[in-house]
């Protein structure tokens, strides 16, 4: 009697023991959603539409060279569109509107290298030039007003090494973008 009421008593332990043990194992393989609800129904859908829309601000160097590439094997896979964009900074002592022949043909030439790049992965490209004051507040702008699913930056160094030359857009664009972001900054050595 003694024998079976140990027996019954030790099968017990061990299914508790064992229980205990898998309800663990789950718990640690069950990965807690982050965020609120919005922000998880947003990133579904926009995982649903596959970045049906990828916008890439270019600056015609060839940092962007690298972005246009990684944007265009992106926009291939997923079947996305893609607009690259190239914002001409006007001072503010000048009209909006007086954006300059340099800056037209920078543009131009930025959206030719952008062109080439695309066309080797079969991708085509919608061209835009905007006039701003800043460039990061244009280029959320621009991201909320296209519906855009994923914007690409550069974040380029600056020849003097006291920052990057587009800091304050890059920190701009990546704190307010309405879509996820991605920022491709080169290794240390790639900048010297």
């Amino acid at each position: 009697m003694i024998q079976e009421s140990a027996s019954v008593l030790g099968a017990v332990i061990a299914l508790v023991y064992v229980g205990a043990i898998g309800s663990i194992l789950w718990w640690m393989l069950h990965i807690p959603t982050v965020g609120n609800i919005e922000s998880h129904v947003k990133r579904i859908q926009r995982e649903q539409s596959r970045f049906a829309h990828i916008v890439v601000p270019v600056q015609g160097d060839s940092y962007s060279d690298r972005l246009v590439a990684l944007a265009s094997q992106m926009a291939r896979y997923r079947g996305a569109t893609m607009d690259v964009l190239y914002v001409a900074e006007v001072p503010q002592t000048l009209p909006l509107s007086a954006v300059s022949d340099e800056q037209r043909s920078r543009a131009e030439e930025a959206f030719t290298r952008a062109a080439k790049i695309a066309h080797k992965y079969d991708v085509k490209i919608n061209k835009r030039l905007q006039a701003a004051r800043q460039a990061g507040v244009t280029i959320v702008q621009y991201a909320e007003g296209t519906n855009c699913d994923l914007l690409m930056l550069s974040d380029v160094p600056k020849s003097n090494h006291r920052g990057t030359r587009y800091a304050r857009s890059v920190e701009y664009v990546f704190e307010h973008a309405p879509c996820e972001v991605i920022i491709d900054r080169p290794p240390i050595d790639a900048r010297a």
